[in-house]
């Protein structure tokens, strides 16, 4: 009786280490993508920071810059400038593929440019320009990324709001 338990739970613990070592081999074989287009993405996190929601636009935000800008840090350094527009349109240019030195990483990664056209007003006042906005994936979602000086910015406690 015991020869046949041990030998039961000697095929279980095989089993599992198999399935779990041809699991590993899988998820290798096909990383996950983004679901989302890359272009929605950008365009819902221009929204947010236009809208000055620097929080809910903080949980999209690269995992290593949350790192240096914490969320609580991070919105109040931005609202002390808030855009103070409203955001009237967003038109897609174009979406490219690109090789992006990310602040903080010393290596390259994959990105997405992603260049909006945005129509802003506020009080009378139009604003129509045209920008490019980086989007890395992390997993099966998209992030953005600081720009180099804010990341230096953050990086070096520099906002004054800790």
């Amino acid at each position: 009786m015991r020869r046949s338990l041990i030998g039961l739970l000697v095929v279980v613990f095989a089993a599992t280490v198999a399935a779990t070592v041809l699991g590993l081999h899988a998820l290798e074989g096909s990383p996950a993508s983004p679901t989302e287009e890359p272009d929605a993405f950008v365009s819902r996190i221009v929204s947010q920071i236009v809208s000055d929601d620097y929080a809910t636009a903080w949980t999209t935000l690269y995992p290593p810059h949350q790192a240096v800008a914490g969320s609580d840090e991070y919105v109040a350094c931005e609202m002390r400038s808030p855009v103070g527009m409203k955001l009237r349109s967003i038109s897609v240019v174009r979406v490219k593929d690109r090789q992006l030195r990310v602040p903080g990483d010393s290596k390259t990664s994959a990105a997405k440019a992603v260049t909006l056209r945005l129509r802003l007003a506020n009080a009378g006042a139009k604003t129509v320009f045209t920008h490019t906005f980086n989007t890395v994936a992390v997993g099966s979602h998209w992030t953005w990324i600081l720009t180099p000086s804010r990341y230096k910015l953050y990086r070096s406690d520099s906002c004054g709001t800790t």
